[in-house]
């Protein structure tokens, strides 16, 4: 039974572990984080709770909408009915569209927990600081931050930003060039959580002016708890601007912009501001997932082929595929 290790448990690795497991490999996933899910990430915060990264799911694909569609049968995630609002300056403006917008249930990474069943086994809170490359067996060993060490194992999958994933690869490896040429933008995210519902004619709006790009209120998706919650992501020309400055005042320019966004000054209840500092590949390679064969290893996440949680799938798939010798049309 070939043993694979996969470091980091979002989107693109789970996907991976999804096809190996029914090919009968054994699959350790290793991930910095208490839980499970990279960008699919839920938070808590006093009475409030927000999916913290990826906002929701969608579909270019026949493949990814097919999976949509299973995943839903299955209850891991649900259509979000939403109708999103176009926002410039003050003119608010509502914006029909026919996406089908899906949410993992009852929170975003309600769906990442799911896939991470297939798992051999999870090991949380371990950030691996560490690759060895064994040439004469063929096999990795990995050592933690904090001196613990794994291995053997026959393959290893790396699903992590590539400015994280350029220190574990081999100094001779000729995915060092690619991946060091990856720029990722970063996004700062801050959530609000109130007392009482707003008065708000929407749930959700693309914001086409001053620091914000999108806002939604969090407790319109379904499953979610009923407090009154939203979501406020800055654009990543805005963050990366913003990137080093201080905390406050990046609250204090993005809780200004949502009171004009939607007209509402009320104070939030519970309030947490998060910066993704590797949020959006600047240039996506577009080559689904990258293989190094003369180590036994290879890359795969949304940097790889596209910045959505589709192209973090496809991703996971095609690193799977080749380890597996399978394709896909």
């Amino acid at each position: 039974m070939k043993k694979i290790a996969i470091i980091g448990a979002g989107v693109a690795g789970l996907t991976a572990l999804q096809t190996l497991s029914k090919h009968g490999c054994s699959v350790t996933v290793f991930d910095k984080s208490r839980g499970s899910g990279g960008r699919l990430s839920s938070k808590k915060s006093g009475a409030s709770s927000w999916d913290m990264g990826a906002q929701f799911m969608r579909a270019h694909t026949d493949e990814f909408r097919a999976q949509l569609k299973m995943w839903e049968a299955d209850g891991w995630v649900a259509h979000w009915d939403v109708t999103p609002w176009a926002i410039n300056g003050t003119q608010r403006t509502a914006s029909p569209d026919d996406i089908d917008r899906y949410v993992g249930m009852p929170r975003m990474t309600g769906l990442s927990r799911k896939l991470l069943e297939a798992a051999d086994d999870f090991i949380t809170q371990t950030r691996i600081v560490e690759t060895q490359f064994n040439s004469d067996s063929g096999t990795w060993s990995l050592t933690a931050e904090d001196g613990t060490e794994f291995g053997p194992f026959d393959e290893l999958i790396i699903n992590t930003p590539p400015q994280q994933a350029l220190p574990l690869l081999p100094a001779e490896s000729q995915l060092s060039e690619q991946v060091s040429g990856v720029h990722m933008l970063p996004c700062w995210t801050l959530l609000l959580g109130f007392e009482n519902s707003l008065e708000c004619a929407f749930d959700a709006a693309f914001v086409k002016s001053g620091p914000i790009s999108w806002i939604a209120r969090n407790n319109s998706k379904p499953g979610r708890d009923a407090r009154e919650a939203w979501v406020i992501q800055a654009n990543h020309e805005w963050s990366e601007r913003k990137k080093d400055a201080p905390r406050e005042q990046v609250q204090q320019e993005l809780e200004e912009a949502f009171a004009i966004a939607t007209d509402c000054t009320v104070a939030a209840s519970d309030i947490w501001l998060h910066r993704w500092l590797y949020s959006l590949p600047a240039n996506s390679s577009g080559l689904g997932a990258l293989r190094d064969e003369a180590h036994n290893l290879t890359l795969c996440g949304d940097w790889c082929f596209k910045p959505s949680i589709e192209g973090a799938w496809l991703s996971g798939r095609a690193a799977a595929n080749i380890l597996t010798g399978t394709h896909h049309d």
